[in-house]
């Protein structure tokens, strides 16, 4: 865990570096009347120009060196360290000399000491920093889409990954306005005045360091492990680049960024999470088993939360939620989106809300959704009656999949002593998504109760299930939790449904049996 933390602090100086470089070059150095008056303006400018290239790319390096370590093991994070920087300055020692494999092209002084007065020390870190993020995004995209050849696949789709962050950041690089190089090119080509070769070389290399990576380490990287820190590394760095193309009014690699490289890499990072069946840690339920990433989340949810109910009052009674141990709120569905932004302002817990993605619009929707619940920790469900839905971008055996999916990780979660939230209702009465749904429903569903009951199996005591009443005014919301519901696990759910409806206000019958639930078990 000291090098998970490790990793994440160097991530942070990384990303500061970034931004740093960022302002340096589109700021500082195109507006010098800004700062050139300012002893610390001159100071700051004068730093940057001597270490700002050198550190960015040596904290971005040791930050994955780090992460590696703890998340892969030592003997794979050292096999791909050192084929990585040896293939690399190889392959770059010969380009700066030959022209092969990259073109006519050599380096400034702007990125460190030179290893034999021809490439600085710092391109063979980048090379590794990147090779390994972007190796082990593509290996995921491969055992999610692929069928066959996995493997090459996998080495194919992180080699793409890596050339694409070379599209984008050659061309600023490279540009006549471009004040500040940290190389320089001898001759011209066709892709933004670069060589075409430059690209071929760049695939070639990272193919070489990949696949010699993968005979040494014998096996795939593990399909367990989570992704986050490999996307933000890579996020970072094609962000980087992407602000440094439209500084110098680039925007065709900017598209080319998002469409060729971070769509793919969150959709990798969504992949895994979903994958990840046993990632939630069964620990004593008396305490919270929430992985680091999903604490950040979840404090940064609430701040948003309460800064966006400023000049709301929220107005609480009934009863105390408890402190420790599983448990789910179970409130009504008023507003599609201000129901959540009330709960996730109030609860001093981390809250896990179960979430359902048929309504999302667009493919792009859909992975953004993805991501950022798989972020938060937050179940992603597709409920059964929108799969026949026109428009609707779950197929049945992928809703039906997410559906499954969603209901044991909602177990998980309280198993592991978590608190989650369930909208028994379903359907929002305030929905621009789905504005006419709710009139079909009547009253609340037993998902709730039901995984409730299934989580009180798997720990032999009951699990509390609290209805929530809201109450929307203008300048007020008011959040009434009533008592819970205590479900065993020989619970008649049929009758504690009945008892939900009656605490939530329900004139209605519930929507259905608890046999309607339990049949989508499989």
């Amino acid at each position: 865990m000291r090098a998970e933390r490790l990793a994440w602090t160097l991530f942070l100086a990384h990303a500061g570096a970034l931004l740093f470089g960022v302002g340096g070059i589109v700021v500082a150095l195109q507006r010098p009347e800004l700062w050139s008056n300012l002893e610390l303006g001159r100071q700051a400018y004068a730093f940057g120009m001597r270490y700002g290239g050198v550190l960015y790319i040596v904290f971005g390096a040791a930050a994955i060196f780090a992460w590696s370590w703890a998340t892969l093991g030592p003997r794979r994070t050292l096999w791909f360290f050192s084929l990585s920087t040896t293939i690399s300055l190889g392959a770059e020692l010969i380009g700066t000399s030959t022209g092969w494999p990259f073109g006519n092209y050599s380096y400034t002084s702007g990125l460190g000491p030179k290893i034999l007065d021809r490439v600085p020390f710092t391109i063979p870190l980048s090379w590794f920093t990147m090779g390994l993020a972007s190796w082990l995004l593509g290996n995921q995209l491969a055992r999610t889409a692929a069928r066959r050849s996995r493997t090459m696949v996998g080495i194919l789709v992180g080699v793409w990954l890596l050339v694409v962050w070379d599209l984008v950041l050659d061309p600023a690089m490279a540009h006549e306005t471009m004040r500040a190089r940290f190389w320089v090119w001898h001759q011209t080509g066709p892709y933004f005045g670069m060589p075409i070769v430059n690209f071929a070389g760049w695939a070639l290399t990272g193919l070489l360091f990949v696949s010699a990576a993968r005979i040494a380490w014998r096996s795939d990287p593990p399909s367990d492990r989570p992704l986050l820190f490999p996307f933000m590394v890579y996020g970072a760095n094609m962000a980087f680049a992407s602000a440094l193309c439209t500084a110098v009014g680039l925007w065709e690699p900017v598209v080319l960024a998002v469409l060729g490289g971070l769509l793919p890499a969150a959709a990798a990072l969504a992949a895994s999470t979903v994958n990840r069946r046993g990632g939630i840690a069964r620990s004593d339920t008396r305490r919270e088993a929430e992985p680091s990433v999903e604490r950040w989340s979840w404090r940064f949810l609430r701040c948003t939360a309460r800064v966006s109910l400023r000049g709301r009052t929220i107005e609480v009674v009934g009863h105390n939620l408890p402190r420790v141990g599983p448990f789910i709120l179970a409130p009504q569905h008023v507003h599609h989106l201000d129901d959540g932004r009330a709960l996730l302002a109030l609860s001093e817990r981390p809250l896990h809300f179960v979430v359902a993605l048929d309504w999302v619009p667009t493919r792009l929707w859909r992975v953004v959704m993805e991501t950022l619940c798989a972020l938060a920790g937050w179940p992603v469900i597709v409920r059964p009656r929108e799969l026949e839905r026109p428009g609707v971008l779950y197929s049945p055996r992928d809703g039906r999949r997410a559906l499954v999916a969603g209901l044991r990780q909602s177990i998980e979660r309280l198993v592991a002593g978590q608190a989650l939230v369930v909208f028994p209702e379903g359907y929002p009465l305030v929905d621009p998504h789905l504005p006419h749904r709710r009139a079909n429903v009547n009253g609340p569903a037993p998902g709730a109760l039901w995984i409730a009951k299934k989580a009180a199996e798997r720990l032999g005591r009951p699990v509390p299930v609290f209805p929530v009443r809201l109450q929307h005014e203008r300048d007020r919301i008011r959040v009434s939790v009533e008592p819970p519901l205590l479900v065993q696990p020989e619970s008649d759910i049929a009758a504690q449904l009945r008892s939900l409806a009656v605490s939530l206000g329900s004139a209605e019958e519930p929507v259905s049996s608890p046999q309607s639930i339990d049949a989508r078990r499989g």
